[in-house]
């Protein structure tokens, strides 16, 4: 029985890899280390991802971005960020505002209540 449902988790964390190599979308790996790159292979038991790593603030002549390629095991794999929605600043304040706003119900209550 716990291998159906290690089977069906496996499979949802494969097919969100699946759909990133697809599109070529950035993944965000949480593991050991957390990283964020772009899965370039992928099979059952492993994603590769190769992860861009800026030039090094500290050392002047050091102007390049590096290129890490991680293979990592996905039975490692303990969480994997992807972006489902882009929200703008806007548009969160107004959600957060829209739930600050007592209901007409509640404003109705507390003042029949005097």
């Amino acid at each position: 029985m716990a291998k159906a449902s290690k089977g069906k988790k496996s499979s949802l964390l494969y097919h969100r890899l699946q759909e990133a190599l697809d599109n070529g979308s950035q993944v965000r790996i949480e593991a050991e280390e957390s990283f964020s790159g772009i899965p370039v292979y992928l099979d059952s038991e492993f994603v590769e991802v190769i992860v861009m790593v800026p030039p090094d603030e500290f050392d002047e002549e050091d102007d390049e971005y590096k290129c890490m390629t991680w293979l990592v095991r996905l039975s490692s794999i303990f969480a994997l960020g992807y972006p489902s929605q882009s929200w703008s600043k806007e548009r969160l304040e107004n959600l957060l505002k829209k739930e600050a706003i007592p209901s007409d119900s509640c404003a109705n209550a507390s003042e029949s209540e005097d």
